[in-house]
């Protein structure tokens, strides 16, 4: 498809971008090629295109975003003025939302930690800012492993309670601590601000020590370390009949089993028919170091 009139050799560049995303039959590209010819001097590193099959009420069913430098908050500005717009700024974060010939433009930008004032920006967070609350702790999903962050330092009861109703609510999953290690040793105690950068809404921590100004008192609860039973799936003792969701190793073969809660029974039995080979290796090793002294 032929471009048309000549245009700057950037502008060539950033259409044949856009134009191997096929987006020419929904108006991206013709917006797109609107875009460079009216503001050839505004900030712009290429597009990407966006579209949405159930959009919300007033908003366009395809979107045009524009690439800026990641911290070029003044870039947002200039291309928001030039559209008869002006840029939403929440917090550091600042972005371009407008139509143009039924076609979104959207953009972003964040101001760099370095040029942002991060004193001003320390909260003290309330229910509104963290994920769950369970009997007035403030219980924050922390990282992609199922850690989660107290607010305060509660006694360890409470912030294993917290967790075990996380994850049967939340999880649908029973947490138990893994190779029999006891879950109240992955509570860690600290000090850290709360901060809203880029935005409220997703805000950041920053470890701190007590006496700094802003300092709140966090607990973490490194969740990962134990391991987790669907809590749909209950298997039943082959011994005595109970429902079973307990895991353990086999502390001879080292393989995976599960185990009977009722005292009384406490029977063991296969996960599967294949051995934990991770699992063996690592009781080969315990054993070897005990051996060693």
């Amino acid at each position: 498809m032929p471009l048309g009139p000549p245009v700057p050799e950037r502008a060539q560049r950033l259409l044949a971008q856009l134009e191997r995303y096929g987006s020419r039959e929904h108006g991206q590209l013709a917006v797109g090629r609107r875009l460079l010819a009216e503001h050839p001097d505004l900030p712009l590193d290429g597009f990407m295109i966006s579209s949405s099959m159930c959009p919300e009420p007033g908003r366009p069913l395809h979107s045009l975003i524009l690439r800026v430098g990641e911290h070029d908050t003044d870039g947002i500005t200039a291309w928001a003025r030039a559209l008869a717009t002006e840029p939403i700024i929440d917090g550091a974060r600042h972005q371009l939302d407008t139509i143009l010939d039924d076609i979104g433009i959207w953009a972003s930008a964040t101001i760099s930690e370095a040029d942002y004032d991060m004193d001003q920006a320390v909260f003290i967070p309330s229910g509104d800012d963290v994920s769950f609350t369970h009997r007035g702790l403030l219980v924050t999903e922390f990282g992609e492993d199922g850690d989660l962050l107290f607010s305060g330092h509660p006694p360890a009861r409470e912030v294993l309670a917290a967790t075990s109703a996380y994850y049967r609510d939340t999880c649908g999953q029973r947490l138990r601590a893994f190779d029999g290690r006891d879950l109240a040793d992955s509570i860690t105690r600290g000090w850290c601000r709360f901060v809203a950068y880029p935005t409220r809404t997703d805000w950041r921590i920053r470890s701190a020590s007590q006496d700094t100004p802003g300092a709140l008192p966090v607990t973490w609860m490194y969740a990962q370390e134990g391991d987790t039973q669907d809590l749909g799936d209950p298997v039943h003792c082959p011994a005595c009949g109970r429902s079973s969701r307990g895991l353990d190793y086999d502390h001879v073969t080292g393989q995976r089993v599960h185990l009977c809660p009722s005292p009384v029974c406490r029977h063991q039995w296969p996960v599967d028919d294949a051995p934990d080979l991770e699992a063996t290796e690592h009781r080969q090793d315990q054993r070897a170091a005990l051996a060693a002294h």
